[in-house]
């Protein structure tokens, strides 16, 4: 079991530099100049001006010279700074990290709690119109995309009925008024999720509920709260490691959420990061999501073999 874990562990870093060396190699060739983004008048800047900027930063060494001198820092915690506003590039995630992370926990926790009480329902009224209803409403709001949903519920609740704000979020947990910006970022997130989440729920309580062993309960007379716990039970290591799975989907979509709510987060951030061409912020802020998605996959497996020696 242990070697099982190591070598899960050894892959999972090995991914992590591939994800580095592609990420790096994609900012590389991104066509423009770093002093566009470091200046609001670039183009009044000589030529000679500029090669000078771009030999002082190092960017005029090689490819491979570049990435190792980059990824040597990230390892020890050097994320560099920032082209655009010349502020430590920890110091801004820093200032942005709990946000991302109140809003991801918080749409993390609905999208299970909701797939799995949404999908327990559908599995135990199968055929029924409750189970016709709930796989019909979640499958509609999976066909449509992250950023849709989040206009109609900004023209929903912020234009039209005036009760939630589509923008402007304080830092959240540092006034009592934060938490209100929250609510429609948070939606924007969950609700395309539910489709296939609910579907796999179901599916997974359906077998376990048809089950030799569960038949046999049936046959001995014993009662439906005691079947659905040990169909639950039976089917909680396969639903445990796909919601574990989920982290890079969420992780993924609250990256243009976050945009479109202008919402001070991680995501927000990195993509401004990637327009202005602040390739520093923009480097530090993906791979230390990718950090975060492998981390959470690793746990995942771990958990996974653990559960059940047939996953080694």
């Amino acid at each position: 079991m242990f070697r099982a874990i190591l070598k899960i562990a050894i892959s999972s870093l090995g991914l992590l530099f591939f994800i580095s060396f592609f990420l790096f190699l994609l900012i590389y060739f991104l066509p423009g100049n770093v002093t566009d983004a470091m200046f609001l008048r670039s183009e009044a800047l000589s030529v000679a001006i500029k090669e000078q900027i771009l030999e002082n930063l190092g960017l005029k060494d090689g490819f491979f010279v570049q990435y190792f001198r980059w990824l040597t820092h990230f390892v020890t915690g050097d994320f560099g700074t920032s082209f655009v506003s010349g502020a430590s590039v920890s110091l801004l995630i820093k200032e942005r990290l709990l946000n991302s992370l109140i809003l991801f926990f918080a749409s993390f926790f609905l999208i299970v709690f909701l797939s799995f009480f949404l999908g327990f329902l559908s599995a135990i009224y199968k055929n029924k119109f409750a189970d016709i209803f709930i796989n019909f409403s979640s499958f509609l709001l999976a066909s449509l995309p992250h950023f849709y949903i989040a206009l109609v519920l900004i023209a929903i609740f912020s234009v039209y009925l005036n009760l939630l704000p589509s923008s402007g979020a304080n830092e959240l947990g540092s006034s009592g008024v934060g938490a209100k910006f929250i609510i429609l970022p948070t939606l924007a997130i969950i609700l395309p999720h539910l489709g296939a989440n609910v579907k796999f729920v179901r599916d997974r309580l359906n077998q376990s509920l048809n089950a030799d062993f569960i038949q046999t309960a049936h046959a001995r007379g014993l009662g439906r709260g005691k079947i659905y716990l040990f169909a639950i039970k039976h089917a909680s290591t396969d639903i445990v490691y796909y919601f574990a799975t989920l982290v890079a989907g969420v992780f993924a979509g609250s990256y243009v959420i976050e945009s479109i709510f202008s919402f001070p987060g991680i995501g927000k951030l990195s993509l401004d990061a990637v327009i202005a061409k602040d390739y520093p912020v923009a480097l530090a802020t993906i791979l230390l999501t990718a950090v975060f998605v492998v981390f959470a996959n690793l746990l995942a497996k771990i958990f996974a073999i653990l559960a059940d020696k047939r996953n080694l």
